[in-house]
């Protein structure tokens, strides 16, 4: 048996539907799903600042007449690289740049120094050799990972080198270069 129906298409055809005569048998089941209970976490955490520093300064250097001469300071003393009678520190008191970064205790912080060169003619700054110490734990490179001072504080050190040859500008004072310093968790 069939009965057919007739029924317009919503383009306006007309159609017919034809119902035959077949037992359709829905069946139900029924379904539960359960989900695990999920968990909100967060890592609290003081953010890195750096909150105090002090400039590097080599103090007044000699300008040699036939090479060139290295100055060079440590997180903690200065050296020469040159063992010319014509290089030598002649006043002030040469002294590394510092930084007090704030961060979290015992977490590891990757610390950075980023020098940039901005020395006159017949003058050169940059990094030197172990340019970088952090909480007194020994210089090493412009660029270490190490874990922050368990008081929340981390103390940085560093020096530079300034190379001078005979081209230099006499009489010349001021700015040789800047030392940025970076710090990340």
């Amino acid at each position: 048996m069939q009965a057919c129906k007739p029924e317009r298409a919503a383009s306006g055809v007309l159609k017919q539907l034809c119902l035959s005569g077949l037992l359709v048998l829905t069946v139900s089941v029924p379904s539960e799903a359960t989900e695990d209970l999920l968990f909100a976490s967060a890592k609290m955490m003081t953010p890195v600042d750096i909150v105090g520093e002090g400039d590097l300064a080599f103090g007044t250097v000699a300008i040699p007449r036939t090479e060139t001469c290295v100055y060079e300071l440590t997180p903690r003393s200065e050296t020469l690289s040159s063992k010319s009678d014509e290089c030598r520190f002649l006043s002030g008191s040469p002294i590394a740049a510092e930084f007090s970064v704030a961060c979290s205790p015992s977490q590891p912080v990757t610390f950075e120094a980023i020098f940039t060169n901005s020395a006159p003619t017949g003058t050169s700054f940059g990094a030197g050799t172990n340019s970088l110490e952090i909480d007194g734990l020994g210089a090493g490179d412009i660029l270490q990972v190490q874990s922050c001072d368990k008081d929340g504080f981390s103390e940085v050190r560093v020096g530079g080198r300034l190379s001078v040859t005979p081209n230099a500008p006499e009489g010349f004072s001021g700015e040789v270069g800047t030392i940025r310093l970076e710090a990340n968790y």
